[in-house]
């Protein structure tokens, strides 16, 4: 019977790392952070590797349905609505700004499902970092609201 090796979700290299030692740990190739965590469905020694800024996004992402949701059904106003979406912005703009230095760093990115390498991953990364910074202002200028 052979063991399958574990695979980095962003850039699929063989993690080497002992990862149920420590439950947040970087990927050894392309720096970004995983985490190891139980599966939430099915057997309950299964563990599943999640990319903690694709955990970030999926918390920005039902963040904000929640506050769609919230301010449809209950008619506050726009002022609370944007103060809330800019602090789900403030989400947004970290996992920008930390995506887009590890790229510029490690000349690796991974955007929509295609990795990129070289200097097209760094071009790409600086954009990400320029829009993570924008973002961060926007929560600036809605939280002052």
């Amino acid at each position: 019977m052979q063991i399958q090796a574990a695979h980095c979700p962003y850039c699929k290299n063989i993690l080497f790392q002992n990862l149920k030692r420590h439950k947040v740990r970087g990927c050894l190739t392309c720096k970004r952070p995983l985490v190891i965590a139980r599966s939430p469905f099915g057997r309950p020694r299964l563990y599943r590797i999640y990319s903690v800024l694709d955990v970030g996004m999926l918390v920005y992402a039902l963040l904000t349905m929640a506050l769609i949701a919230f301010f449809a059904l209950t008619g506050h106003g726009v002022t609370g609505f944007v103060k809330g979406f800019s602090i789900a912005l403030f989400i947004v703009g970290s996992v920008l700004c930390v995506d887009g230095v590890l790229a510029v760093r490690t000349a690796r990115d991974k955007t929509w499902g295609k990795q990129r390498r070289g200097i097209s991953a760094r071009t790409i990364g600086a954009g990400k970092v320029i829009t993570g910074l924008i973002a961060f202002f926007m929560t600036f200028v809605g939280v002052t609201l």
